[in-house]
């Protein structure tokens, strides 16, 4: 191998390092963003979870209500 080709594949080893950095870099960055969209989308599911919950809920009280009143009309209890 003469000097130059020895030279020329330094360059090369030296531009593939600094490509293999900033490859490096930017999946981690990449990682770090999924995990913090992950974190978010676990807390918007626990209060959709709980919003929807809470409106069953409502609905159901609210015609347990409603039956009490139809049932006092009928007179069905005293």
């Amino acid at each position: 191998m003469t000097e130059s080709e020895k030279i020329s594949i330094t360059k090369y080893d030296l531009l593939y390092e600094q490509r293999m950095t900033k490859v490096e870099t930017t999946l981690e960055n990449m990682d770090k963003y999924i995990r913090e969209v992950a974190k978010d989308m676990k807390s918007d599911f626990k209060w959709i979870v709980i919003i929807m919950l809470g409106g069953f809920g409502t609905l159901l009280g609210g015609m347990a209500g409603l039956f009490g009143m139809i049932a006092h009309g009928f007179k069905w209890f005293a």
